[in-house]
């Protein structure tokens, strides 16, 4: 399909050291290079890039086989692809995002969601949701701490946030004989880090420095793990597609690395298809049978989230099953990645459109735009 050029889509990413100087290099090349199949001229900027009057960004383009460095016209479309604010890079994201409520020149592919907090209390309202939400409370210090552990058998585990892919994350554990505490956690740099301490005052005091200024909620700690004793969830991709409506992209296993107490990839987990993993551990009829709950809360959620929090383009839903065969709703995420999707191989179209549907949605609000002026 070769199309006549009808807008540009401006991916916004985090910046880092390093040629190209921005994350998500891969994602955004194929972006580029796909681009041109649904008539969209795909550019990739930084939010301090951006003019303040947005008039133009300095950005890259993905051209011969290499990124080149102009300055660009600001884009039709601003897809937010920034996973780790900082600083003045978060306030210049902050700041540009806010605008595009009233901008009339621009539009964001997708608005995000906020901290896995607000989402959970948004969705524990649903009833048909709520059986499938483990117990979630605000972390608010030592109190919080001991009384979790005393109400879910003496294993809690500790999110921040608006954390994502593993890290900083802590899973406690108590020791009622002797009344010591094991602490397993993963570091921002996604390091697995282990102490054993003598009473609650010591592994309080490390948990106070390891989670510095974050906000963290805290849950009962659920044995996701298969009969291997490897970690592991099911990632399902939902994703809008050229006509502007929600469709299931995908979904795969994601098995985390033995010892490991998360499943994530970034932690040294690996892809797998859903329904072969889940006939292993549970047989083949409750494996149809939970990969059909899956596919239903996956196509419940989008419009609930989209109600309270305005227009969405994809989301990374993430469940897991304990050894029980019971189902959790573990995390939704605005923002998610597709190398799952790509790497479980069970369904090579799925991980084509993993990446086409971007530029297909971004392509539908393109058109809807252009209906509008004409």
């Amino acid at each position: 399909m070769k199309s006549i050029e009808i807008g540009t889509l401006g991916i916004m990413c985090c910046s880092r050291t390093g040629n190209p100087p921005f994350s998500d290099e891969g994602y955004c090349r194929r972006l580029t290079v796909l681009g041109k199949k649904y008539g969209i001229r795909v550019i990739v900027f930084c939010p301090e890039d951006a003019a303040i009057d947005r008039s133009f960004v300095d950005g890259f383009m993905y051209i011969r086989g290499d990124w080149h460095h102009e300055r660009f016209p600001f884009p039709d479309i601003v897809y937010d692809r920034c996973l780790f604010h900082s600083g003045k890079e978060f306030t210049a994201a902050l700041s540009l995002l806010a605008e595009a409520r009233d901008s009339k020149r621009w539009v964001l592919w997708s608005r995000g969601l906020p901290g896995k907090w607000r989402v959970h209390q948004v969705l524990k309202r649903e009833s048909c949701l709520k059986p499938y939400l483990p117990p979630t409370s605000f972390y608010r210090g030592k109190e919080t701490l001991m009384s979790s552990l005393r109400a879910y058998g003496g294993e809690v585990f500790l999110k921040p946030k608006g954390g994502s892919q593993g890290k900083n994350t802590i899973f406690v554990r108590f020791h009622p004989n002797s009344g010591s505490i094991l602490i397993k956690a993963r570091d921002s740099a996604n390091r697995h880090v282990e102490s054993t301490f003598a009473g609650e005052d010591e592994a309080f005091n490390w948990i106070r420095q390891f989670t510095a200024r974050r906000d963290y909620i805290i849950q009962p700690f659920l044995h996701l793990y298969g009969r291997n004793d490897k970690p592991f969830d099911v990632r399902v991709l939902m994703q809008k597609n050229e006509k502007g409506l929600w469709m299931r992209t995908g979904m795969a296993v994601r098995e985390g690395a033995a010892g490991s107490m998360t499943s994530n990839l970034h932690g040294g987990g690996k892809a797998l298809p859903v329904l072969p993993y889940l006939s292993e551990q549970f047989g083949a009829k409750q494996a149809e049978h939970m990969t059909e709950t899956l596919r239903q809360l996956s196509e419940t959620i989008p419009p609930i989230l989209e109600s309270h929090y305005g227009r969405l383009g994809e989301l990374g839903i993430d469940f897991g099953i304990d050894t029980k065969g019971n189902i959790w709703l573990l995390e939704v995420n605005s923002k998610p990645g597709r190398t799952s999707i790509r790497q479980a191989g069970d369904d090579p179209g799925s991980a084509v459109l993993a990446s086409e549907n971007p530029l297909r949605y971004a392509r539908y609000l393109l058109l809807r735009q252009l209906r509008r002026v004409n």
